[in-house]
């Protein structure tokens, strides 16, 4: 079932001065005082929203400019990506129309400038070890993209996947559906040779997809299948949801 990002994110950061547990009481704010370089004095820190998304950032006498392309800039929270150095970042809230349009912004804070690290979907998982886990509802499977906090390049850097595991969660292995109309397994992404053809009525198990970097219709996704006779193949996402009854299918 998908959720609320916006919820998923309240319950999964790490906010400043908290150890690795939920903090789910904690809303954006627009102004705080808060220690982001670790100098062990509190930096003013506060956020005015423009037209049309666009947003300032100050920290100190620092300032960064931000768009977040017409949606609704709700606030910041202060989070701690990595535990293990003195830095905390900020984390600017912005709210779409849907869900899939959310963006969250991340800073940090030099003691001199205030450096834009990256924006994401979500934070679905962030336990302070700067590693971030990113969700994003595909239809009918969550897709988990990693990024990694690189601190000297103050950036947070997409981890590529060639493969992405289908699952309602992080811990589901694959997705199961009806076949209601037979289609063709193929050997591969690129070729034309036939590994299986599903019979009506069977049962296939959708285990892993390959979503291309730039991802224009979720049709441009491959999904690797098993058949109820355990072969595997690759169908086109259109091909599968078109061709199948039981994909857990929402927004």
């Amino acid at each position: 079932m998908k959720t609320s990002l916006l919820a998923v994110l309240s319950s999964a950061v790490l906010f400043a001065g908290a150890p690795a547990v939920a903090q789910k009481n904690d809303e954006p704010v627009t102004s705080a005082q808060a220690d982001l370089d670790g100098d062990g004095k509190p930096d003013a820190v506060s956020l005015s929203a423009g037209k049309d998304g666009k947003f300032t950032l100050k920290v100190g006498g620092a300032t960064s400019q931000g768009n977040a392309s017409g949606n609704e800039v709700r606030g910041f929270t202060v989070v701690d990506l990595d535990t293990g150095d003195k830095w905390k970042e900020l984390l600017v809230h912005t709210l779409g129309d849907v869900d899939d349009d959310h963006r969250f912004f991340l800073y940090g804070y030099d003691g001199r400038t205030v450096k834009p690290l990256g924006d994401v979907r979500a934070l679905t998982e962030a336990k302070g070890n700067g590693i971030v886990l990113v969700d994003t509802w595909m239809g009918f499977w969550q897709k988990r993209d990693k990024y990694t906090l690189d601190r000297k390049a103050w950036r947070l850097v997409h981890v590529p996947q060639e493969l992405y595991a289908v699952g309602l969660d992080a811990a589901a292995a694959g997705v199961e559906a009806t076949v209601k109309k037979s289609f063709p397994l193929a050997h591969s992404r690129t070729g034309s040779a036939v590994v299986a053809t599903t019979a009506q009525g069977s049962k296939v198990r959708v285990l892993a997809a390959s979503v291309p970097a730039k991802l224009g219709e979720r049709e441009d996704v491959w999904y690797l299948v098993k058949s109820s006779t355990g072969l595997l193949g690759w169908v086109r996402g259109n091909v599968l949801v078109e061709s199948t009854d039981g994909l857990p299918l929402a927004g």
